[in-house]
């Protein structure tokens, strides 16, 4: 008498990894194909429609706060100093009727980690900020280049956080 039982479920446990293997490939791929934007410089968009693009150096010259800040994160406790701009700020250099013309934002990093951050959060006073140095050094990117990030004052967890900051788009 022979058992077939486990060669039949052990090519169906392999044709479902190899199914898994497929679908995670093709994600992958599309999650890919989007326009690498550089780190340094954050484009900022509506829709298809580019309102700007704004730089590192651009960040610098706009009015420069230094906020102490300790985030509680799986790692511990980090103590920060950050030295960064509002967030309100950029957008205004930008264009400064994107507050009222929005409701909300969407921020993505080179690592394609997004956060949502409603426009009521960047208009509140001292609350969102975009950061471009930590206890007086550069961020550094995941190309080595400087970067920037979104730090949300109000959120010390550190969840909606934003490294390696590219782009931002407002809904």
């Amino acid at each position: 008498m022979t058992v077939s039982a486990p060669k039949n479920s052990n090519r169906m446990l392999l044709a479902a990894i190899l199914v898994l293997i497929v679908i995670i490939g093709v994600f992958g791929y599309l999650n890919s194909r989007g326009e690498k934007l550089p780190e340094g410089s954050i484009r900022v968009k509506a829709g298809t429609n580019v309102l700007g693009d704004i730089t590192l150096n651009e960040v610098k010259k706009l009015p420069v706060v230094n906020k102490k800040m300790v985030i509680d994160s799986s790692s511990g406790f980090t103590k920060h100093k950050f030295t960064c701009t509002p967030l309100l700020g950029v957008m205004n250099h930008l264009d400064p009727q994107i507050a009222k013309r929005y409701h909300k934002l969407i921020t993505r990093g080179t690592d394609n980690y997004t956060s949502v951050i409603k426009m009521e959060e960047v208009v509140s006073s001292n609350n969102v900020f975009l950061v471009y140095a930590d206890n007086g050094k550069p961020l550094k990117g995941r190309t080595g280049q400087d970067t920037m990030r979104i730090v949300i004052i109000n959120d010390m967890f550190g969840q909606r956080f934003t490294n390696y900051l590219v782009e931002i788009e407002l809904e």
